[in-house]
């Protein structure tokens, strides 16, 4: 099994809060520091995958969405439209919404925590 984590250097509170609303993602764990209220360890479950979160991790301090994005396939254009609505505000849009060759739909955007998403039909 190959699990995605990312970090998030003091915004992984705020990273799921936006998940749970844009993709009605399930947090399975939530593991908080009690002095700093930091995010130690999280997991949520999204359209069936699991991603792991986090505060901590980077040695650097800084946490880019470098060479990976993860991608959604929703059911229909509502649907995708919809969470991608609530994930838009302060985001980056590398390609808008769109028809392609390879389906009716699809967006590609890099959020505000600098997680790169590609969403499709």
């Amino acid at each position: 099994m190959l699990i995605t984590h990312i970090y998030f250097n003091g915004n992984c509170k705020e990273a799921i809060e936006l998940y749970k609303d844009a993709l009605y993602a399930e947090v399975k764990t939530l593991i908080e520091d009690s002095d700093s209220g930091l995010i130690i360890h999280a997991e949520m479950i999204i359209h069936g995958e699991l991603l792991m979160l986090n505060d901590f991790g980077n040695n650097d301090g800084i946490s880019k969405s470098g060479g990976y994005q993860l991608c959604l396939q929703f059911e229909n254009e509502d649907e995708l439209k919809s969470a991608y609505s609530k994930m838009e505000f302060e985001s980056i849009t590398i390609n808008p919404i769109q028809f392609t060759d390879y389906s009716p739909c699809t967006v590609r955007f890099e959020d505000r925590f600098g997680v790169n998403w590609a969403f499709w039909v």
